[in-house]
C-alpha cells in the first residue's frame, strides 16, 4: 500500500492559542486575565494570564514546524512576532490545507501553550481559563468540517474540579478526547492514588478517553523537576524566568523528561491498579516515542512474577491490562514501529501515529509519507489500522466524514 491508499488520522496534532480570541469565550470579569498576547504601548508582545505578562516572542518557536533554518533561527531568538505565525496554528481553514498538503484526513488537537500554566495561577482562575479554552477549542472544531476534533485541558490540580470539567465538555461539540499531564499533580502523590479518582471516573462515566501528554518543564513533580532537567545553562534559547514555567533547554528536558515521565505513568496506570478499577478507562500515552513500549511492559510483567507481594491487588500482567486499555503514540518514522505491531506484548490495535504539528519537530511536509514508508512491510490491513483505524477507535471519531 502506498500513502494514497491510507486514511490518516493523526491522533495527538497541536493548536497554538490564539493572540486574541480566547477572550471572546471568558466570563464576565474575566476578559482581562485570560490567555491574551497583545502589544504594548512601546509595541512589545506580551502574554497576559491571570496576574502575570511575559514577552511573547520566544513562545513562537512553538509553531516553527516546516519552517526552514532561517525562520527557525527566528523564531527560537524571539525575532519573529507571536501573533505572525503562520495561520494553521490557530486558523481552521489554514490547518485543513496543511492536512490537505500531509494527506490527512482528520486530526486531534491538544493545546500548546495551555499544557501548563496551573501552577502559577490560582485555581479559581486555573478553572475559568479550562472552560474558556474548551469552549473556544470546540467552536475552532466546528469550522473544520467534521475533519478537526478537540482534547479538552483539565485544572488539574485539583480532581473534583476537573471532574466537573469533564462532564461539562462531555456536552460539547466536537471534544473527543481529555488531555491531562503525566505527572503527578497533586503534592507529589502517584496517579493510582485514589486523591485521582474523581477523573478517573468521570472520564469512565461520559466515555471521553484521556490522552497523557508530556511537557518539557519542572512545574509538576516528574523527570524534569527530578533530575534538575529545566535550568541547565548548555544553550542561549530565551526562556522567560517565571519559576518553572519553562525550561532552558529542549534537547535534555524533552529528551529525557518525556519517555521517563511516560514510562511512570504506564507503570501506575496499570500496575498501580488504575485500570483494573475503572475498566470503562481509555488512556493513550503521547509524545515519547513508542520503541520503548514493549521492553518496559516485558519489565514489568517480569516484576510482577517475582515480586508478587508488592502489587497484591493484580490478578493479571500489566501487558495485558495494557493491550485491554491502553493505545501508545508513534512518531511516522520510528523503525521500531513495524517490531511493536507484531509484539504480542502490544500488537497492531494498540498503536496510534502522531504528528505534533505544527510543533518544531513535526516532519511537516511529508509526515505520511514517511509512515507510509515505516507500515510498508505490515499486512494491508495492520496499517490500515494504524494509519487511522485505531485513532478513530480510541476517539471514537466517525469514519463516514
Amino acid at each position: 500500500m502506498t500513502s494514497t491508499d491510507l486514511r490518516f488520522i493523526d491522533a495527538d496534532g497541536h493548536v497554538l492559542e490564539h493572540p486574541t480570541a480566547l477572550v471572546d469565550f471568558a466570563p464576565p470579569g474575566y476578559r482581562d486575565q485570560v490567555w491574551q498576547v497583545r502589544r504594548d504601548g512601546d509595541g512589545v508582545e506580551r502574554l497576559r494570564l491571570e496576574d502575570m505578562t511575559m514577552d511573547a516572542a520566544v513562545m513562537a518557536l512553538a509553531g516553527a514546524g516546516g519552517f526552514d533554518e532561517t525562520m527557525r533561527v527566528r523564531a527560537h531568538t524571539g525575532q519573529l512576532a507571536y501573533a505572525d505565525l503562520p495561520a494553521y496554528c490557530w486558523n481552521a481553514q489554514a490547518r485543513l490545507d496543511a492536512l490537505d498538503d500531509d494527506g490527512i484526513s482528520q486530526s486531534v488537537l491538544y493545546p500548546t501553550m495551555l499544557l501548563s500554566f496551573q501552577h502559577l495561577r490560582s485555581l479559581d482562575f486555573a478553572e475559568v481559563q479550562c472552560r474558556t479554552y474548551n469552549d473556544w477549542l470546540s467552536d475552532l472544531c466546528a469550522a473544520g468540517r467534521g475533519r478537526l476534533h478537540g482534547a479538552a485541558i483539565l485544572p488539574q490540580l485539583d480532581p473534583v474540579r476537573a471532574a466537573a470539567e469533564i462532564r461539562r465538555v462531555a456536552k460539547l461539540p466536537h471534544i473527543v478526547g481529555l488531555h491531562l499531564r503525566p505527572n503527578p499533580a497533586v503534592d507529589g502523590k502517584p496517579l493510582n492514588h485514589e486523591v485521582y479518582d474523581p477523573i478517573w471516573r468521570a472520564a469512565s462515566d461520559t466515555g471521553l478517553p484521556i490522552g497523557f501528554h508530556p511537557l518539557s518543564a519542572g512545574d509538576l513533580h516528574g523527570a524534569v523537576r527530578g533530575l534538575n532537567l529545566a535550568r541547565l545553562g548548555t544553550t542561549e534559547l530565551a526562556v522567560q524566568d517565571q519559576e518553572d514555567y519553562g525550561a532552558d533547554n529542549v534537547f535534555f528536558a524533552q529528551a529525557i523528561g518525556n519517555p521517563v515521565d511516560m514510562m511512570t505513568t504506564v507503570t501506575f496506570m496499570t500496575a498501580g491498579g488504575v485500570l483494573d478499577r475503572f475498566p470503562d478507562l481509555r488512556v493513550l500515552f503521547l509524545e515519547a516515542n513508542g520503541g520503548w513500549i514493549v521492553p518496559w511492559l516485558e519489565r514489568l510483567d517480569h516484576h510482577y512474577e517475582v515480586y508478587p507481594w508488592d502489587v497484591p491487588w493484580l490478578r493479571e500482567p500489566p501487558s495485558a491490562i495494557f493491550r485491554r486499555q491502553c493505545w501508545i503514540s508513534f512518531d511516522p518514522d520510528e523503525s521500531t514501529l513495524a517490531f511493536t505491531a507484531r509484539s504480542p506484548v502490544v500488537g497492531t490495535e494498540r498503536i496510534v501515529w502522531a504528528s505534533d504539528f505544527p510543533h518544531p519537530d513535526a516532519k511537516y511536509p511529508g509526515t505520511t509519507k514517511l509512515l507510509a514508508e515505516v507500515l510498508s512491510e505490515l499486512p494491508p490491513a495492520d496499517q490500515a489500522l494504524i494509519a487511522g483505524g485505531n485513532a478513530a477507535t480510541f476517539y471514537d471519531i466517525d469514519l463516514t466524514i
